[in-house]
This record gives C-alpha cells, sequence and structure tokens, in this order.
C-alpha cells in the first residue's frame, strides 16, 4: 500500500529533526510544509506572551512587510483573528465569500488555513497557509498541519517562545 500523506509526514518529520535550534525547526516548517502540500506561502506566527500580540517568527512569504507583529484584536478581519476568536483552526475555500475580506493581488488564490498551535486549551501560536491551486486547501492538509503544530505546542510548552 502506498501511503504518500504519512511519507510527507515522515519526511517533515526527517528534516526537523536534522536542525540544530528552534529557529531551524521554525524555519523548516515554514519550507518545507507548502512543498508537502502544494502551496506557495507558509507562516508561524507566536504569541508573545508579554504583549499578547502574533509575533511572526518564520515565512516563505517575499511581501510579509516589515512589521513583525501581527495585532490580536477583535476590530480586524483575518484568518488568525477569526481562528483565535472560535478556538479552532480553519480552512477558508474563499476568503471574500466567507469573510467578506477582499483578495489581495500577492496572493493566486482564494484558499487559506490557519492552524492553532496549541498546548493543551492554551494557543501560543498560528500556521498561516495560503495559495494552494488548483482546489484549494482539504482535510487532509489540515490534519497533517495539525500533526505538526501539535508537536509545536508541545515544544513550545517546553521553552520561553519570547526568546525564539
Amino acid at each position: 500500500m502506498d501511503y504518500p500523506d504519512i511519507t510527507k509526514v515522515y519526511e517533515l518529520a526527517r528534516e526537523l529533526n536534522a536542525t540544530d535550534n528552534i529557529k531551524g525547526i521554525l524555519d523548516t516548517v515554514t519550507d518545507h510544509l507548502p512543498r508537502v502540500l502544494g502551496a506557495k506561502y507558509c507562516s508561524l506566527f507566536v504569541i508573545n506572551t508579554s504583549s499578547n500580540e502574533l509575533e511572526i517568527k518564520a515565512h516563505n512569504h517575499p511581501d510579509i512587510g516589515d512589521d513583525p507583529f501581527i495585532h490580536i484584536s477583535k476590530g480586524q478581519k483575518s484568518i488568525m483573528n477569526l481562528a483565535i476568536e472560535r478556538n479552532t483552526s480553519l480552512i477558508i475555500h474563499d476568503i471574500e465569500d466567507e469573510m467578506g475580506v477582499e483578495n489581495k493581488d500577492k496572493y493566486d488564490t482564494k484558499s487559506f488555513m490557519c492552524i492553532l498551535i496549541k498546548h493543551k486549551d492554551s494557543i501560543s501560536g498560528i500556521i498561516n497557509l495560503a495559495d494552494k491551486a488548483p482546489q484549494g486547501f482539504n482535510k487532509n492538509d489540515m490534519l497533517i498541519v495539525s500533526t505538526i503544530a501539535e508537536l509545536l505546542g508541545a515544544l513550545f510548552e517546553r521553552i520561553d517562545i519570547d526568546m525564539i
């Protein structure tokens, strides 16, 4: 039997195991996950415990901007804020129809996925993925990323994530 999804997760786990430090782990996640899923962009945010803001720690997006902080506020419409507000990971197939948010020019598709990084019930970060063509993200993609998010949640619980 062929298990392509398990093989992809195993390859990512091997790559993670070969890294030398926490920053390398985060960079590996944002580099490898898009390749595994056939997506274009991945960013990984950690909640700064003193400011309660999402702080970008790793990404493969050339146009992410200079500000490393994304503010968590109910006034902003974003997939990440919605995921935090609902305390659940999300797949958005069409950001314009489902959220009323205009798809920015930097994205080729309207599909996004936002996976919470948690330890028990406490949110410590988010993995955000974008641009998977042609069908967009699906439940198998969510399971793969959720597996990595679970492992990151365990890791973040054991380190000072503000020092990453």
